[in-house]
This record gives C-alpha cells, structure tokens and sequence, in this order.
C-alpha cells in the first residue's frame, strides 16, 4: 500500500475516533466528496470520460424549446392521447387522459411540476416537483450536449395525507440526430436520452425523438430498473377541434357554414384568427332519398407548425347546416 493510502486509511480512522483536528477532517471530507462526485461523473456517462460516437443522421444545427397553444393535442399508438388544457406564463397544463392532469413548462423532458388524477381506488393522488438551483437545460438542442438537472418532488398519500419528500436527479444527452418514420409520417429528429437516479441507484432512463418539424417528440422509449419497458409512437397531432378556445370554436363554426353555404365542391374557405388557420373544403354534395342536402367536407386546423385535419358531413336545414358524425378518413387513419 503506498503512502496516499495509508495516510487517507490514517485520516479516516482519526476522524471517527475523534482524534483529527477540524480542519484535517474537514479537508478529508472534501476530498471524499470530491472523489465521490468524480465517480458519479464517470458512472452517469457525462464525465471527461464519457464515450462518444460519430453523428451519422441528419443535420439539423439546433433546436429552440417548442411553443404550444390551447388544443395541441398529440395521439400515440399505445392509446395515449395528450392535449394542452391551458398556458399561463411558462406553465402548460395538459390533460392525459381521464381526469390526470399535470403541468409542464414547454422543456419536455422535465419533471411534471404538478399532477393529480383517481387511482384505482378512487383516491386523489397530487404531487409536486421543482428544478433546483444549478440545474443546467438540455435546451437548446444540439449533438453532443450533455445536462444535469437536480430535482425535488413532493407526493400526498391520499389516506394519511402525508407528504413524502425526496430529491432525484438526472443526466440528459443528445448523442445524435436520426430519421424516424412513425405512424404520423418520417421526420428529421434529435435523438435526446435522460437517465434518473435517486441517490447511487439508476431507476429508470427515457429517450425521446424531438421533431423540429412537430414542435414535440414522435417517438418514446422508456425503461425502469423493475425490468419495465414501454414504447410508443405518434399517430397524429394538431388542435383538436373540440379542444380550441371557444372563440376560436365560433370562427370554426362561422367558417364551416360559410362553406358549406357558398362554395362549390374543391373550393376552400379559409379563415385566419391569431394563432389558429383554418381551412374548410366541401368535397363531394349528395341529396338523400327525402329530398335532404348533405356536404362532406374537409377540415384543416393549422397553429404554428401544426395542423391536424378531419373528414366531416353536414347536412342543410332551415336553421343551417348541422354538423353529422365524423367520417373516417383514409388518409389519416
């Protein structure tokens, strides 16, 4: 055993005989610390040690922190349907699906700042996280950057109503860009990978694949240290109709009548509000068997870089037109 070693050996051993004086053991510590966080830096694969690869995708320079509005609505094929209930500031509040409910700022890859839903049991579940200070932003994207983010989360057991507290923290990447064909179309992306630990241990990492193109990811893979995978990938996206500002709503409804009142079939009407396009194509005309006229129309929402479309019928009455159910289109199914 050399030197460094046995003098390390000797200052571990006086300071917990309580033999060392303050600023020996103090020193110790630091150094400690020191060499534990090295070690971290080297275990979480963001040390100088870190391996990396060559980038063979696509060049895609940087990627700024995607914007939403009211009604984004986002559709995976594992069933999971998203949509943006609400935006105040920096804080975007998203429906998942049922009553659960979260907040997010527009950095995706962070925690849920906020979240409730039922649990099985029917009781509420609520909890809370905030970034602590010093916590880096993986944003903007490019090849190459690598984050740490530290975290601290608060839940409320709903049948004691106490709080447990604790604190994680992650390390993101982006190690390459890469072309990914999903359901919803091939898209240029950047390729971003989070790993979450809570204290030594690794529970589980994320990889997500941003499209600039989208604003959001198109694909998710998930895996958790109990031996859990999950994958999924986007279907669709765009505001939804039914999920739009209600004034936004009444411009839709105005802008279908006007459409289906005046155009001819393959003429489209459109309309811009200010963050919503819509454009309103009548598509084919029929009249049923009791002398009733009925339009199939299409129908397209466009907010930023956005747009989602619908196949629709309506037919005409004293009163207008009124709306039938949807019509399934098989361009987008």
């Amino acid at each position: 055993m050399n030197t460094s070693k046995l003098l390390r050996h000797f200052l571990a051993l006086s300071c917990v005989t309580g033999l060392g004086t303050l600023g020996a053991c103090q020193t110790f510590e630091n150094t400690m610390s020191d060499f534990s966080q090295s070690l971290n830096n080297i275990n979480d694969g963001l040390g100088e040690y870190a391996e990396k690869t060559p980038n063979t995708g696509p060049e895609l320079g940087t990627a700024s922190l995607p914007d939403f509005g009211i009604g984004d609505a986002f559709v995976y094929d594992s069933g999971r349907a998203i949509y943006v209930r609400d935006i105040e500031g920096d804080r975007i509040e998203w429906n998942g699906g049922g009553d659960y409910v979260f907040e997010t700022t527009a950095d995706f890859t962070g925690p849920n700042l906020d979240w409730s839903y039922t649990d099985k049991d029917d009781q509420k579940r609520t909890g809370t996280a905030t970034i602590k200070e010093r916590s880096e932003s993986i944003w903007p994207l490019e090849v190459d950057k690598m984050v740490r983010i530290s975290t601290r989360s608060e839940s409320t057991a709903p049948d004691t109503g106490e709080t447990n507290t604790y604190e994680q923290w992650l390390t993101c990447k982006v190690p390459a860009t890469e072309t990914v064909t999903v359901p919803a179309g091939t898209f240029d992306s950047f390729v971003v990978e989070c790993s979450r630990y809570y204290k030594q241990w690794w529970m589980q990492a994320t990889t997500w694949w941003y499209a600039p193109e989208v604003g959001f990811y198109v694909k998710r893979e998930r895996k958790w240290n109990s031996g859990q995978d999950q994958s999924e990938e986007l279907t669709t996206f765009g505001p939804a109709p039914a999920k739009i500002p209600e004034r936004d709503r009444q411009s839709l409804s105005k802008t279908v009548q006007a459409a289906l009142e005046n155009n001819n079939s393959g003429e489209t009407q459109t309309a811009s509000l200010a963050t919503l396009e819509i454009a309103i194509t009548p598509l084919k005309t029929v009249q049923t068997e009791k002398g009733v006229w009925c339009r199939t129309y299409r129908q397209e929402l466009t907010a930023g870089n956005r747009t989602s479309q619908q196949i629709k019928s309506a037919c005409r009455t004293d009163d207008g037109w009124v709306l039938e159910d949807d019509v399934s289109d098989p361009a987008t199914s």
